[in-house]
């Protein structure tokens, strides 16, 4: 019974031409049984049926009008809050703490893959072990193409990150050397790591990922020690970002390839 009610309460205010139109009819049909079993002795009149019919369809078509308008006024509201605030493809994700985090950002790329400026604090954290893991993993699949490493040395940090790299891939090559034949590095000695943000681009599940750091304000940061990561979904900025930044400077003069990658992989 409360059921009911509530139900009633609900729905008789939000459509009630649709209720009178029912209860309209149960009375005519309820008169026109009386009438067939000789109960009652009142005809009613064919053409005041049909009028009264017409009444409540002239009165349920106009609401579904309303609605209609109503209906279509909410959506191209709806819609413009969408493109407003949806309009990119985004997600902010803190610095990773854990293995999950960073599988999250990191984990999972397949075809091709585009790295410019990268850093490894965040790996150093997590556990080298359990990075060159993920690693192993990424370049296994046979999904996944190449990838492209441009470091900036120019200054202390990006050389150090070029060291990490080298110690992480000679985790890699370790347990599986076919490593080897799935990324190019590059460096460029004329720029510092510090002086831009890190930026990874490429592919997973069959859409095109990117993640950037947000580099904080002050001028003496250090790289890799971001506190947020930006995740994007969107083709549209993602292609920007490859063919607009990191294509131009892999293919920079001063782009120099790395010769010496492999050195440390028999230590």
């Amino acid at each position: 019974m409360t059921r009911l009610k509530e139900f009633l309460r609900r729905s008789i205010p939000a459509d009630p031409h649709l209720w009178i139109a029912l209860v309209a009819a149960s009375v005519i049909i309820l008169m026109e049984l009386l009438h067939w079993v000789e109960l009652l002795h009142l005809t009613i009149p064919s053409t005041g049926v049909l009028t009264v019919i017409m009444i409540f369809i002239v009165m349920l078509v106009t609401d579904r009008l309303k609605e209609g308008d109503q209906v279509r006024e909410n959506a191209e509201k709806l819609g413009r809050i969408a493109h407003s605030i949806f309009d990119k493809r985004m997600a902010l994700r803190t610095r990773p703490l854990v293995q999950e985090e960073y599988d999250y950002l990191w984990g999972g790329y397949t075809g091709n893959y585009y790295v410019y400026n990268p850093a490894y604090k965040v790996d150093e954290n997590i556990g080298e072990g359990r990075i060159v893991d993920i690693l192993i993993r990424r370049y296994q699949d046979p999904l996944f193409v190449k990838a492209q490493y441009l470091f900036l040395t120019a200054d202390v940090a990006g050389q150090n990150e070029l060291k990490t790299f080298r110690r992480l891939m000679t985790g890699v090559y370790g347990k599986y050397p076919e490593v080897i034949n799935k990324i190019q590095v590059k460096e460029m000695k004329n720029k510092t790591a510090t002086s831009a943000p890190e930026m990874y681009l490429g592919e997973r599940r069959g859409e095109r990922v990117g993640v950037l750091e947000l580099k904080g304000p002050t001028l003496d940061q250090q790289h890799g020690t971001s506190h947020y990561y930006l995740l994007i979904n969107d083709e549209e900025v993602i292609k920007h970002y490859l063919f607009d930044h990191f294509q131009p400077a892999w293919e920079d003069a001063t782009c120099a390839k790395v010769e010496d990658l492999w050195i440390s992989r028999t230590v």
